[in-house]
């Protein structure tokens, strides 16, 4: 999974231009579409397996100026072929790093609310859950995020990754996710499911 997060993020990088950007102007609503990959591994009775998803968070928001920008978001996350995460909440944004690149620094505050739902499945007859019981999930902390202006265009590249905050969730959730530190209310996440690749566009 590191060389996966290493190639992704280089490749990232390696869009940028060395042209000069304005960003003085930098303002208005702004519609985004992030997307990224979730992984649950699970052991149980001697027998162990890995489960992909996707993971999708559009927003849309407004860019009062070129540092701060807030508004409101949609995430989803399906981190199991039964299982899933509904959620709603506001995010703001700083770029309290701004090169003539195009490429900015982001540190990104949000808070959600996470309903989880299963679709279960059948053990003799019965809809199940098991082994694990999940409930609804609140999350509140940051997030780093690189953003990347396209030269002549109101479109921004970006890259989001780690969670670091206050998260409620059951702990077999953060438990199924490598890379996660803590399995309280207060985590550092680095799994795969917080890195989230995508792009903004400023009208």
């Amino acid at each position: 999974m590191k060389r996966l997060i290493i190639t992704i993020m280089a490749a990232f990088c390696a869009i940028c231009q060395s042209q000069a950007i304005d960003f003085s102007d930098d303002r208005g609503i702004t519609v985004s579409a992030l997307f990224g990959v979730s992984h649950s591994h699970r052991s149980f009775n001697h027998h162990s397996d890995n489960h992909y998803g996707l993971v999708a968070s559009p927003r849309i928001g407004y860019k009062f100026n070129a540092d701060w920008e807030a508004g409101a978001l949609f995430r989803y996350e399906k981190f199991k072929d039964y299982n899933e995460y509904v959620g709603v909440g506001i995010y703001g944004e700083w770029s309290f790093m701004r090169f003539a690149s195009g490429l900015r620094l982001i540190t990104e505050a949000h808070a959600t609310f996470n309903a989880y739902d299963s679709n279960g499945y059948l053990i003799n007859g019965y809809n199940n859950t098991y082994p694990y019981k999940h409930t609804d999930m609140t999350e509140v902390g940051f997030t780093p995020c690189i953003a990347y202006r396209i030269a002549n265009s109101p479109v921004d590249l970006k890259l989001r990754y780690l969670f670091i905050g206050f998260n409620h969730s059951e702990r077999s959730y953060k438990a199924e996710a490598p890379g996660c530190l803590g399995r309280g209310n207060w985590i550092i996440d680095a799994s795969l499911c917080r890195l989230e690749i995508g792009a903004s566009i400023t009208f």
